[in-house]
């Protein structure tokens, strides 16, 4: 089934569900998606380093960052994450990448759309997901950072770039690899399909671990002109 199909089918059939959270089974009410007290149990992630995202000590002022990048900061000029990347959180986004459940990206991309509203003074010129490599897109039929963009960019009214930046080769899953093979793994491993002269980008991902993947994608986005590259993810590892 090709990606468009597979995704209006999931998420007709989700329309068409009983309403229950995603997390506990609870019955809701039509169109809502998780009961008050799993929502509540949401691992939000503040305070967090205002360059990448990584967990700061509860006494840390705003807008502090973690001190990791001082001798080579990354591409990206910042990083916002919502939540961090554990339970329940976590199910969520495996349910999504994995589970073919596709009415999580719009769950997850109005959560990610409503922690930005508290932080950002000024919206992106456009928003460009990480994307997969065809082969494994092929294979998963879709790519969950493109369906959280499309809710994000629809609830902050900014321009969806879908196709913008490609992967060109092959990589091997990031999970599985330790710091310096993620960093060599996605080598070259990106390439922009049109002119950001001037632009300013944020570049959306479902979660941020080691941020090997955003600064290769960025350092493609700085190389076709983008101004500034901010990274927004939904779950920091």
């Amino acid at each position: 089934m090709i990606p468009s199909v597979n995704r209006h089918w999931h998420a007709l059939r989700a329309a068409w569900r009983p309403g229950r959270c995603v997390l506990c089974a609870e019955p809701l009410a039509a169109g809502e998606e998780l009961c008050t007290p799993c929502r509540a149990e949401l691992p939000r992630l503040t305070p967090a380093c205002a360059r990448c995202a990584a967990p700061l000590p509860d006494s840390a002022p705003a807008k502090s960052e973690c001190g990791r990048y001082q001798q080579r900061p990354p591409p990206f000029a910042r990083a916002h994450a919502a939540y961090h990347y554990r339970a329940p959180l976590d199910r969520l986004v495996l349910r999504l990448k994995f589970g073919h459940d596709l009415s999580l990206a719009r769950l997850l991309g109005e959560h990610l759309a409503q922690s930005l509203t508290a932080v950002v003074t000024a919206l992106p010129d456009v928003i460009v997901p990480v994307p997969l490599h065809r082969a494994r897109l092929r294979t998963r039929g879709y790519n969950q950072s493109l369906e959280i963009a499309r809710e994000l960019a629809r609830r902050l009214n900014v321009p969806l770039d879908a196709h913008g930046v490609r992967r060109v080769r092959p990589t091997r899953e990031q999970a599985r690899l330790s710091a310096d093979e993620r960093k060599r793994n996605l080598r070259n491993a990106f390439a922009a399909r049109r002119d950001y002269t001037g632009r300013r980008v944020a570049l959306v991902d479902d979660v941020m671990t080691s941020g090997h993947t955003a600064a290769a994608a960025a350092r493609c986005l700085l190389r076709a002109g983008a101004a500034e590259v901010a990274v927004w993810v939904v779950a920091r590892a």
